[in-house]
């Protein structure tokens, strides 16, 4: 470890080949072995075997995830899953009083697009800080929760 706070998470991308095909599939997982692994599972062939599989780190294909800050860590469990929703679906759709999403605008995580269906209702997107909070808050691999990091 260099002693330095990480500022970012990868996502480790790799080439997963079956013997026999041209073509693989990139997989997301921490390791070589569970990439395969993963694959297996999704294989529709029942010929295939885990000896079949090989991968290879496909780096240009890794997603960096930002470290959750100090600011994010403080926001409370609906606010985090507020701000996941929001990202997941591009917009969060409430009334234009709700406290969470209040309390998301103030400290400029989203912003009111002041439209919505209703009276009193508005979506709410993200901010570019918002996105960088909400990525923060993304499971570095959501199929390995053992891999928190």
């Amino acid at each position: 470890m260099s002693g330095r706070a990480e500022t970012v998470r990868v996502r480790k991308a790799w080439l997963v080949l079956i013997r026999g095909y041209e073509f693989g599939q990139i997989v997301y997982a921490p390791t070589a072995g569970k990439a395969r692994y993963q694959r297996l599972l999704n294989i529709d062939s029942d010929r295939a075997t885990f000896a079949d599989l090989s991968a290879q780190r496909a780096k240009h294909k890794d997603i960096v995830l930002p470290v959750a800050d100090q600011a994010v860590a403080a926001l409370d469990s609906e606010q985090k899953s507020a701000l996941t929703h929001t990202l997941e679906n591009g917009r969060f759709y409430t009334s234009t009083d709700d406290r969470t999403m209040c309390s998301l605008a103030q400290a400029r995580l989203v912003r009111n697009t002041d439209r919505g269906w209703g009276k009193g209702e508005a979506y709410f997107v993200l901010t570019d800080s918002g996105r960088t909070a909400a990525m923060s808050l993304m499971p570095l691999y959501p199929e390995y929760p053992e891999y928190r990091a």
